[in-house]
């Protein structure tokens, strides 16, 4: 399972780089991303659900706004590399 940590990154940069690293994975791998900027999980979410990428909340932290999902490529998806 590939991981990804955009910690520290605001938007679009979170997008261009987990695009990045999901352009990497074959159908039915995984990459777990972890983040902590909410509008950036928002955009992540959208990015990949129009894409035919299926996300999967793995942990939530309230105030802090970190986060942590998990995208799985699916045979429907198509996200290239940007």
């Amino acid at each position: 399972m590939a991981r990804v940590d955009v910690r520290g990154e605001i938007c679009p940069r979170p997008a261009l780089i987990v695009r990045q690293a999901l352009s990497d994975l074959d159908t039915g791998e995984t990459l777990v991303v972890r983040g902590d900027y909410p509008p950036a999980e928002e955009n992540l979410r959208r990015m990949c659900t129009t894409h035919g990428i299926d996300v999967t909340t793995a942990e939530t932290a309230g105030e802090s706004g970190e986060f942590e999902l998990e995208l799985r490529v699916t045979e429907m998806a198509s996200l290239s590399e940007a």
